[in-house]
Formats: structure tokens, sequence, C-alpha cells
């Protein structure tokens, strides 16, 4: 799954490590910390992101409900919508 907000454009795959866990990639270390602390970040080995976080997937849940909270509703009528 790619999301890409003004948090910054995220990959989201199933953990290769754990069947129970998600891997939230980025490309720059910048777009996680918006999200998750940056001590929970950690250099990944891929060709087009450099950073990857660990979470479980009742946490990727409560972190999608967070963005959709900050959708800015003004934007309906371009057809944009921005998360912030």
């Amino acid at each position: 799954m790619l999301i890409t907000s003004t948090n910054g454009f995220l990959s989201v795959v199933n953990s290769p490590l754990d069947v129970d866990h998600l891997l939230v990639r980025a490309k720059s270390k910048a777009d996680l910390s918006r999200l998750f602390d940056e001590r929970r970040i950690y250099p990944i080995e891929h060709d087009t992101f450099s950073y990857g976080v660990s979470i479980c997937k009742q946490e990727f849940a409560d972190t999608l409900i967070k963005m959709i909270k900050c959708i800015d509703y003004t934007n309906f009528e371009s057809g944009m919508i921005t998360l912030d």
C-alpha cells in the first residue's frame, strides 16, 4: 500500500520477519519521524526506500485513524484530499 500525505510518502508491506507486523517504509527518515518515534526508525536495504518502522497491525490502524482525522475537507471540491 502506498500512502501520500503531508506527512510524506510511505509504503506499507507485510513484515518479512513477523506475520503479525507490518513494515512501514519511507525514502527519508523525516517522513517516518512525523508519525513515529525516531528511536524506532531503522535503515533498510531496498531499491526505493531507505528507512523502516515495524508496527503491529493495530498500531497501523490507529495511525491511519489519526491521519484520517486530519483530512482537510475544504479540498474535496477540487478532487484532492490533503492529509495533515
